[in-house]
C-alpha cells in the first residue's frame, strides 16, 4: 500500500515533470519545425499609406525588399538626376580639379547665385549642388567633366546614359544633367522607383563621393573667389531620418514631388528608400511613413531570421 505521504510526493513530482515539459515547450518552439511558425514572423507587408505614385525600400546589404508600390513604373525623376551627374563627374574629374563656372552653365532654370567665372574645388560644389538642387552646379560639373575630352554636355549626358545600363538600370535614362523639365510634355529624366533605389546603392558603395552635405540640414559654402554662399537643404526628412547617408530632392511640374534617402535605422543596416510623383510637400511626409514601415519591416526580419537560423 502507498502511503498518503508517498502519493502526495508523486503528485508533487508528476506536476513538476509536466511543468519542465512546458517550460522546455516555450522555451524552444522553433525547432525541428515541431511548431507553426509565428504569425509576426509570417505576416504580409504593412499596407502604407502613401500618395505618392511609386514607392520603394530595401535593406543595402541583402537586397531584401521592405516595401514596394508601383517600383518598376517608369516615372520622371526631376533632381534626383543629380545623383548620376555627380556620378559620372566624379569618375571623370580628379578629386582636386578646380571646376569653373562657365556662361553656359548658368543657363538652365534657377539662379541659385553662383557667378560666371566663379571657381570651385569639386567636392565643395558636389556638396553644394546636392543640397541645395543647384541647377547651375550639376551644369557646371558637367561641362567640366566633358570639356576634360573636347566635349560637350551632350557627350556628357551620354556618359550618364552607359554608366546607368552598366550598373543595371533598365528603366533609367537621361536627357539633360539636371532633371528639369525639356517641354510640359517631356520630363529631363525617366526612372523607376526601384532603379532609383539601385543607383543610390552604387552611389554609396561604388564612388568615393562623401554625399555629406547631401545631408546637412544647412551650410556656408565659399568658392575659391572667397564668395560666400548660405543653402539650405531642399529636404526636411532626408537630414532629420535616423543616420541618414544621402539624400535628394527633386521637383518638376511633371515629376510632382520625389524624394530618396540612405538611412540608418540600426546601426551598421543601411536602407534605401524612394518616392516618386508625390508632391512638394507631401514627400517628406509620404518618406517618413515609408521609413517608419521599412524599419519595422527591416526589425521583423532581423528577429525572425534570428529565430529560424536563416
Amino acid at each position: 500500500m502507498i502511503s498518503d505521504v508517498a502519493r502526495l510526493n508523486l503528485a508533487v513530482l508528476g506536476v513538476g515533470i509536466v511543468t519542465v515539459g512546458a517550460v522546455f515547450a516555450l522555451a524552444t518552439p522553433f525547432q525541428d519545425g515541431e511548431y507553426a511558425l509565428s504569425p509576426y514572423c509570417t505576416q504580409a507587408q504593412a499596407d502604407l499609406h502613401i500618395i505618392g505614385k511609386a514607392a520603394y525600400a530595401a535593406d543595402v546589404e541583402t537586397g531584401a525588399v521592405l516595401y514596394a508600390k508601383n517600383a518598376s513604373a517608369q516615372l520622371p525623376l526631376a533632381s534626383i538626376t543629380k545623383i548620376m551627374t555627380v556620378i559620372s563627374a566624379s569618375e571623370i574629374l580628379p578629386k582636386e580639379s578646380v571646376v569653373v563656372v562657365t556662361k553656359e552653365a548658368l543657363e538652365p532654370e534657377g539662379d541659385s547665385g553662383l557667378y560666371e567665372n566663379e571657381r570651385w574645388r569639386v567636392p565643395d560644389l558636389v556638396d553644394f549642388t546636392l543640397m541645395a538642387s543647384l541647377n547651375d552646379g550639376a551644369r557646371a560639373l558637367a561641362l567640366s567633366s566633358a570639356a576634360l575630352y573636347g566635349k560637350g554636355d551632350d557627350w556628357f549626358v551620354e556618359v550618364m546614359n552607359m554608366k546607368a545600363r552598366t550598373i543595371g538600370l533598365s528603366q533609367t535614362y537621361f536627357l539633360n544633367d539636371t532633371g528639369l523639365d525639356i517641354s510640359s510634355s517631356t520630363a529631363g529624366a525617366y526612372g523607376s522607383a526601384h532603379d532609383v533605389a539601385e543607383m543610390f546603392r552604387y552611389a554609396i558603395t561604388s564612388t568615393p563621393i562623401d554625399f555629406q552635405g547631401s545631408t546637412e540640414p544647412a551650410r556656408t559654402f565659399v568658392s575659391l573667389n572667397d564668395k560666400e554662399h548660405r543653402a539650405l537643404n531642399t529636404s526636411e526628412s532626408g537630414v532629420f531620418l535616423d543616420n541618414a547617408i544621402v539624400s535628394k530632392t527633386g521637383f518638376t511640374d511633371l515629376a510632382g514631388g520625389n524624394l530618396a534617402v540612405v538611412f540608418e535605422p540600426f546601426i551598421g543596416k543601411p536602407v534605401v528608400a524612394v518616392v516618386l510623383g508625390s508632391t512638394r510637400e507631401g514627400r517628406d511626409a509620404d518618406m517618413k511613413i515609408l521609413a517608419q514601415g521599412a524599419k519595422k519591416e527591416l526589425r521583423r526580419i532581423m528577429l525572425c531570421n534570428r529565430l529560424y537560423g536563416d
